[in-house]
Order: C-alpha cells, then sequence, then structure tokens
C-alpha cells in the first residue's frame, strides 16, 4: 500500500489529503469506470485506489507488480506515517508523504515544508536497520539541506540517539515522545519527563526543542550522542563548560605561579647566603635598616611572622629594582622594602615570588604599581604570543 500515487494529468495525488492535493475528489479515483490510470511513485507499476474496513484510503498495486519498496511497508508503518504527517500539518507546516531527493538518492516518509524554504524530514522507523545505515541516510538528506528526525515505538532501538530520534509509546490509548529528551541541570543532565506526541511534534518544528549532542555526564537517562533539548538547556551547559575550563585555567596558572614563586623564593634565599660571604655587605645591611620606615617596617613584618626579621646583605641586587630585602635568620625572603620604579618593566621576580612590598609613602607605592602593571602586561603579551 502507498498514501502516493501519479495521475498522467494531475500528476502526484495524496490520500491522506482531503483534495488529493490537487483538488480532485476522491470519488472521481475510487470504485470508477474505466479505471483511472494510477502508477506507482516509486516501481512505476499501476495503482488503483482503495478504503480499508476503517475507512483508511490508500492507493494498491495492482497484480504482478515488481518488488516494491512502499508495497512491502506493514501497515504500522503507514500509520505512524499518516500521524506524522497530521502532526506537521496541525502545526501549519506542508506536509508531503513519500517524498524523494532531487538525485533519488534518498526518500523520506514525510517531508514537512514552510512557505520560507525550511524542510524537516520525519522519518518511521519500525524495521531493523543498522546505526550506519541510519546515519547515512541521515546524511544523504542534510547534504539537501533537510533536517530530519526519526520515530520508532519499538521498546530497544539500538540506534536511538545516534542521529535525531525519538521512542515513541502509547500511554493510555495516546502516542507520547518518551525519550532522549532531557533538560540541564547544575552540571548534567537528567530526564524529561514523557510529553504527548503532538507536543513533541510542537517543539521540535519551532525549535523549542533542538537536536544535542550533549557534553557533560547523562544522570538517570540513557546515554546518548544525540538528545532533544530546549535551547536554553544548551546554552546552559554551554555556559558551564566555559566556566569550568576557566577555573581549569586559572588552576594551571596559579599552579604555574606556584612553582614560579617556589624557584624565585629559592634564587633569592641562595642569593642572601652567598652575600653574607662578603663582609663589606654588611656595612651596607646597616646603612638601610636607617631608612626612614624602616624600623616599623620589620616590627609589623616580626609580628606577622612571629620571627626576628633583618635588612638582607643581598641589598643592591637587581632582582629586587633597587629595593630593601627583609629576610629571617635563614635568609629567607620575607619583604622588599620600596622597590624603585625604572625604564625597563618590573623584574620578573618580583613578579614571580610573590611577596609582601612596602613603601614608606603612598605616592611611591602607586609610582611602583604602574611600574608592576607594565611589567604584567608585558609577560601577559609575551604569554599569549607563545599560544
Amino acid at each position: 500500500m502507498s498514501f502516493t500515487a501519479v495521475h498522467p494529468v494531475r500528476g502526484r495525488l495524496d490520500a491522506s489529503l482531503p483534495d488529493l492535493g490537487c483538488r480532485w475528489e476522491w470519488t472521481a479515483i475510487h470504485r470508477v469506470r474505466p479505471p483511472v490510470p494510477l502508477t506507482c511513485p516509486e516501481c512505476g507499476h499501476g495503482m488503483h485506489a482503495k478504503v480499508s474496513s476503517l475507512g483508511l484510503r490508500f492507493f494498491a498495486h495492482t497484480p504482478g507488480a515488481p518488488t516494491c519498496t512502499l508495497a512491502e511497508e506493514s501497515m504500522a508503518h503507514h500509520l505512524l506515517k499518516l500521524e506524522l504527517a497530521q502532526a506537521a500539518r496541525a502545526n501549519g507546516w506542508i506536509a508531503e508523504l513519500e517524498v524523494r531527493g532531487p538525485d533519488g538518492s534518498w526518500r523520506t516518509d514525510v517531508l514537512a515544508s514552510t512557505a520560507g524554504g525550511r524542510r524537516f524530514a520525519l522519518e518511521a522507523q519500525l524495521a531493523s536497520i543498522t546505526a550506519a545505515e541510519i546515519r547515512a541516510r541521515t546524511e544523504r538528506m542534510s547534504a539537501y539541506g533537510v533536517r530530519s528526525c526519526w520515530f520508532s515505538d519499538r521498546s530497544r532501538i539500538p540506534w536511538l540517539g545516534v542521529v535525531p530520534s525519538v521512542r515513541l509509546a502509547r500511554q493510555d490509548n495516546e502516542l507520547v515522545a518518551v525519550e532522549p529528551m532531557a533538560r540541564f541541570s547544575d552540571s548534567s543532565w537528567a530526564p524529561e519527563p514523557s510529553i504527548p506526541f503532538a507536543e513533541f511534534m510542537s517543539r521540535i518544528l519551532t525549535l523549542r526543542f533542538i537536536g544535542h549532542a550533549p557534553r557533560s555526564p547523562q544522570r538517570h537517562v540513557r546515554s546518548v550522542r544525540m538528545l532533544w533539548a530546549s535551547p536554553r538547556c544548551v546554552l546552559a551547559e554551554a555556559k558551564k563548560l566555559r566556566e569550568e575550563n576557566e577555573h581549569q585555567r586559572e588552576a594551571r596558572e596559579e599552579e604555574a605561579r606556584a612553582e614560579r614563586r617556589g624557584y624565585a623564593r629559592q634564587e633569592a634565599k641562595a642569593a642572601e647566603l652567598m652575600a653574607r660571604t662578603d663582609p663589606d655587605r654588611a656595612a651596607l645591611a646597616r646603612h638601610s635598616s636607617r631608612l626612614p620606615g624602616m624600623e616599623r617596617v620589620i616590627a609589623q613584618l616580626a609580628d606577622l611572622f612571629r620571627t626576628r626579621v633583618t635588612v638582607g646583605w643581598s641589598v643592591g641586587d637587581s632582582r629586587y629594582s633597587c629595593g630593601v630585602p627583609l629576610v629571617n635568620d635563614h635568609g629567607a625572603l620575607l619583604a622588599v622594602f620600596d622597590p624603585l620604579p625604572q625604564c625597563d618593566p618590573c623584574p620578573a621576580f618580583l613578579l614571580d615570588v610573590g611577596i609582601l612590598l612596602f613603601f614608606p609613602t603612598e605616592e611611591r607605592r602607586e609610582r611602583f604599581e604602574r611600574y608592576r602593571d607594565a611589567g604584567e602586561r608585558l609577560r601577559a603579551s609575551y604569554s599569549a604570543d607563545l599560544r
């Protein structure tokens, strides 16, 4: 059986439409003598109009027909095609049954379209088919700009979610869409409850449901490559993934900064211990300890770290930007007093070591902050060039 046939003058006839799609009454072709010349759009064999015991209008092949894919489709398949077409028409779409692609490489059960040029293939798939086959058929239609959705009422569907697809079921004599529909919550996908078939069709045709390949865990739901979700949920997942990527990037950067801090502080301690082998450095350290504001800073550090704090002998080291190092008894660097702005950007050492900086006046602090910002911008630019 088929819902479509071809007339030599009227062209394509659609038994699911009141006027057969060509402003012709059903009585003009059903049980008339002589028979109206009709042929199958698939195999070209003769056809005639029939009505089932339940009042379903269709076309049947005349005796002696060759093997034809339309004739091999089951009644359940045909009835589901009819429901797909009726649902599309209820949403204001034009629905044509059993339409072939321009090059004949594909045929869709129902081709739903709008005046604006949108096209959506609605496929009833009740027979067994492999994931590779259904993916290939989907890709052939997609190459012509035709979106698709595959429908099945089988309980076990191995290809569900491989392509845009949905499992249907009967609940209280009503056809409902069961899966895979999901909503994004927190950091994972959770199943949407079943919804009436008509509502599902309305959502996919109006893009309130879109096919989406999830990138987050799927909780309490069949894990699929592609599910149906609202655009809001798709955007929520994308935002969450961006935030997670940003947190991971920040964690990696902090880990790199911590590593640089460790090396820089080891470097500072080594420089201090080396300076203490030169007696002439002691006089310079004693002189620096009498700078204005130094006594107050040393007292603050001693209270903060609960240790004795002194001016380091490595005073004058270029890594401190002409500032004065303040160390504990073991030579570990605790702070730098009054590092000075220079012509060049802030030394990498002071950006890496991550220690306290003290200044005798607020003006000196502000001048150094501008100097340090220049160094940070230079480093950021250099890191971007490396990436």
